[in-house]
């Protein structure tokens, strides 16, 4: 696996990509049951596979760079009998892609330019769709999120969140961070009661082992996102309120997800309040100041109501 981005192709060119796939599967896997794919931002894209693969084992491919993937490829789960045959389907999917997309007009061009190209699908992340409870049941608010994620998005608008698209954010660390800013405050002050807004680029530079970006985005989190929000929501006082907080680490060492504990910072603008036991804001810190919320889901529920910690 050299590159599971190829490069960060470019949503435009990886979406003609995606309507080549389309139309080799609708010749060569018509017999094979319901199978779609439909394009996302960049690299991520979905595919729907209709009452079939829930049950295969699949690697995430940011887990296996720099390795031979024979040894990664779909199989059957723990009981193949449920679904015989769907990783065998799937493999098919994956090995038949490399031959007509390596010689896609797209690819060509991108080699051409010195750039990697996309040249093969890799399938995982099975599942359902979402059956969440929406916010406005959850916590009787309504809200929106904004990512450039399209599983992301899907999680929000299942959650009954309304998505709001950013022009430049794109999931790396060129991503619009004022933009995603100017637009959750947007939002606020049109009237909603509550924003989620989400930057990928640490995690990327954590998959890619990108040191230097990785210190780089999360500063321009702070200086950019952060600092852009405090400042235009500033005249709102105590009536907004602002959490910070990852949803995973991924470390530069591991270059993989990791169900570690995360720091998380609050505070009611107009009244900000620093933990005594606190001198900044990470995972060192925060295991310092003795506030620890081991079940994280009820995270979001102390936060909106002030319960807790937030009281």
């Amino acid at each position: 696996m050299v590159d599971y981005s190829s490069d960060e192709i470019s949503s435009e060119e990886s979406a003609e990509l995606i309507a080549a796939v389309n139309a080799h599967v609708a010749e060569a896997h018509a017999g094979d049951g319901y199978i779609r794919f439909h394009p996302g931002v960049s690299y991520r894209h979905c595919m729907v596979l209709k009452d079939r693969g829930l049950g295969m084992r699949a690697t995430p491919p940011h887990d296996i760079l720099e390795k031979r993937i024979g040894a990664y490829m779909p199989s059957d789960g723990p009981d193949p009998g449920t679904d015989p045959g769907a990783a065998e389907l799937v493999n098919r999917l994956m090995r038949d892609s490399y031959g007509y997309l390596s010689r896609h007009r797209v690819n060509l061009e991108r080699e051409r330019r010195g750039l990697r190209p996309a040249n093969s699908l890799w399938l995982w992340g099975q599942g359902k769709r979402l059956s969440l409870p929406s916010y406005r049941e959850k916590y009787g608010i309504g809200g929106a999120v904004i990512s450039a994620v399209d599983l992301l998005k899907g999680i929000g608008i299942s959650a009954g969140l309304q998505p709001i698209s950013v022009e430049g954010a794109t999931g790396v660390i060129d991503t619009n961070y004022e933009g995603k800013a100017m637009a959750a405050v947007g939002a606020l002050k049109a009237g909603l009661d509550f924003v989620y807004v989400h930057v990928e680029a640490p995690d990327e530079c954590g998959h890619r082992h990108e040191i230097e970006n990785k210190v780089k985005s999360i500063e321009y989190i702070d200086s950019r996102l952060i600092a852009t929000i405090f400042r235009e929501l500033g005249s709102l006082g105590d009536d907004c309120r602002i959490m910070v907080l990852p949803d995973h680490p991924t470390p530069l060492s591991l270059r993989t997800h990791t169900n570690d504990a995360v720091p998380f910072a609050a505070c009611t603008m107009g009244k900000p309040q620093a933990n005594p036991g606190c001198a900044g804001y990470d995972e060192a810190q925060a295991a310092a100041s003795g506030i620890y919320v081991p079940e994280g889901h009820k995270l979001m529920g102390m936060f909106l109501s002030g319960a807790g910690i937030f009281g």
